[in-house]
């Protein structure tokens, strides 16, 4: 830095008067006033240069925050275009997804379709069966019936179902259905939470057909009605029946599975 001719104004004139025959104490103190003024220009040389200094390392700084700024710019600028791709990539595959739904919903909605003109055929099937000629006899086959009957329990129309197996038993006693249809009967009853009707018809299939093939299953079916009817007693009494009478069925093995889960 260069400094002004004013700062060596006083040398020259300190000088000027030492031509002009100054005394020695002048001359002296001009000495010491030039000294002071060399002190002060290597002081204000070394201000300047420690100024400029900073600031360079201030700017050096600066350039070096500009440079980190456009870095992070330069990513944000991808994660942005990042993320614009992602969620146009969400957006095709969740619409692919609503399609593929779609077509499956209608799919479904067509088997539908198909299963519900299926049952409306078998219900027209049951309901000729039901309105079958008779038999040389003047009543309707036992098997026909028991069918009609049953086809009713599985889709769950209880009342009518109850209603074709008390015509089949009514008409046909002694036939191979009865203990079947006076057991699901009780199930009926039991879904429909008429539970002491439920045992009634259970305790018939256990007392007229202690050797059928729903005997076993009455018992298993009674006990847990007995269970819903919180009489814990008589529920554990009649799955230990079951298990000594019918050691080797399926529902004996039920039974012991539930003692052991009631803690028996």
């Amino acid at each position: 830095m260069k400094l002004s001719a004013a700062v060596f104004a006083p040398v020259t004139l300190g000088l000027f008067a030492f031509s002009m025959g100054g005394t020695k104490e002048e001359i002296i103190r001009l000495q010491s006033d030039v000294l002071q003024l060399s002190n002060q220009i290597r002081l204000l040389q070394k201000s300047t240069d420690e100024t400029g200094s900073v600031f360079q390392s201030l700017l050096e700084q600066l350039n070096d925050q500009v440079a980190q700024m456009n870095l992070v710019s330069d990513e944000l600028h991808r994660t942005i275009q990042d993320q614009k791709t992602d969620v146009f990539n969400l957006v095709t595959s969740i619409r692919s997804e609503v399609q593929n739904l779609s077509l499956k919903l209608d799919d479904t909605n067509n088997r539908l379709a198909s299963l519900q003109k299926q049952q409306e055929e078998q219900q027209l099937r049951m309901q000729s069966l039901r309105t079958a000629p008779a038999s040389a006899e003047g009543t309707i086959q036992p098997d026909q019936a028991y069918a009609a009957a049953y086809n009713d329990f599985i889709i769950g129309n209880y009342d009518l179902a109850m209603a074709g197996f008390q015509d089949l038993l009514d008409s046909h006693p002694d036939s191979e259905y009865s203990d079947n249809a006076l057991f699901y009967s009780g199930v009926c009853s039991q879904q429909q939470q008429r539970f002491e009707q439920a045992i009634q018809a259970f305790d018939q299939v256990i007392n007229l057909y202690p050797k059928g093939d729903k005997t076993a299953a009455a018992y298993f079916k009674k006990a847990q009605v007995y269970q819903h009817l919180q009489k814990n007693t008589d529920a554990i009494d009649t799955l230990k029946e079951l298990i000594e009478i019918y050691p080797d069925s399926q529902e004996a093995v039920q039974a012991q599975q539930e003692l052991d889960r009631m803690g028996v």
